[in-house]
C-alpha cells in the first residue's frame, strides 16, 4: 500500500510556478520543491527523518543519470535510488536560496503545516 503526499496549497504570494517535474529531470544545480510523491508509508517516515519533507527546499548535486540522485537540504546531502527520486515530484524555483522558497511555502498559513502528517 503506498501513501500519497497531497498537493501544497497555492500561494498567492509566491511566485506563480505550476511546473511539476520528477525529482530525476532536475539537473545540477537546480533549486526546487517536494511538490508531492507518490511513495510507501515506509519511504515516506525516512524521507522524513532525513529532512525531506512537503515543506522542505533543496539543491540538486547530481542528477539521476543510471546512479543516485543527491540532494542538498539545508547542510545534509541525501543520496536517493533514480527510483525513488522518480517518485518525487518537484516544484522548481529561481530563488537566491533554499531558505527563500521554504518561506514563501510556509507564509501561506503560520499556524499549520502545509500538508497533514500521514499517519
Amino acid at each position: 500500500m503506498s501513501a500519497v503526499m497531497s498537493e501544497p496549497k497555492p500561494n498567492p504570494i509566491a511566485r506563480e510556478t505550476s511546473i511539476r517535474l520528477p525529482l530525476t529531470q532536475l539537473k545540477r544545480g537546480d533549486r526546487a520543491m517536494v511538490a508531492g510523491a507518490t511513495l510507501s508509508k515506509e519511504d515516506l517516515e525516512v524521507l522524513r527523518a532525513m529532512g525531506l519533507d512537503e515543506t522542505c527546499s533543496f539543491t540538486v548535486c547530481r542528477s539521476g543519470g543510471g546512479g543516485p540522485c543527491i540532494i542538498q537540504v539545508d547542510a545534509t546531502r541525501l543520496g536517493l535510488s533514480p527510483d525513488l527520486a522518480r517518485r518525487i515530484l518537484t516544484r522548481p524555483c529561481d530563488c537566491p536560496d533554499t531558505a527563500c522558497c521554504a518561506a514563501e511555502g510556509l507564509a501561506i498559513d503560520a499556524k499549520k503545516p502545509i500538508d497533514p502528517p500521514i499517519a
